[in-house]
């Protein structure tokens, strides 16, 4: 036996990491924008029951199964394409010099020079009777 199998924590750790990635599959694919109402309110649900801590272990692993298939191996594939291969990483020293920023607001560059906006003052057109 492995001793994933026989340590309680390490089992429910990688429980915890199996859900958490289906349920970012699941996000990913409503912010896609590319499912149907019906499909978005049932991953919805589906995310609800996997972040529910009194969900069935049973349930929670149909769900997995039924949507992702061999989630593991395709948790794997992810793992493996999102780590970095520090053969091609290259570092590099930065820009160290101290530059002051600068700030230019909105508003001034879209409305143009300090000159343009002087001459067309604003002016309240409320008419004061006395």
């Amino acid at each position: 036996m492995a001793d994933s199998d026989t340590d309680p924590e390490v089992a429910q750790m990688q429980l915890q990491a199996e859900i958490m990635w289906c349920v970012e599959q699941f996000e990913l694919s409503l912010q896609s924008g590319k499912l149907s109402e019906k499909k978005a309110a049932e991953i919805k649900q589906y995310i609800k029951k996997l972040k529910n801590p009194l969900t069935p272990l049973v349930k929670i692993r149909q769900i997995m199964r039924t949507n992702y298939g061999d989630y593991r191996a395709k948790m794997a594939v992810d793992e493996k394409s999102s780590k970095l291969d520090l053969s091609k990483v290259k570092i590099t020293e930065g820009n160290t010099k101290s530059e002051k920023p600068s700030f230019i607001k909105k508003s001034a560059a879209i409305s143009g020079s300090k000159e343009e906006r002087a001459k067309t003052e604003f002016k309240f057109s409320f008419n004061i009777k006395q």
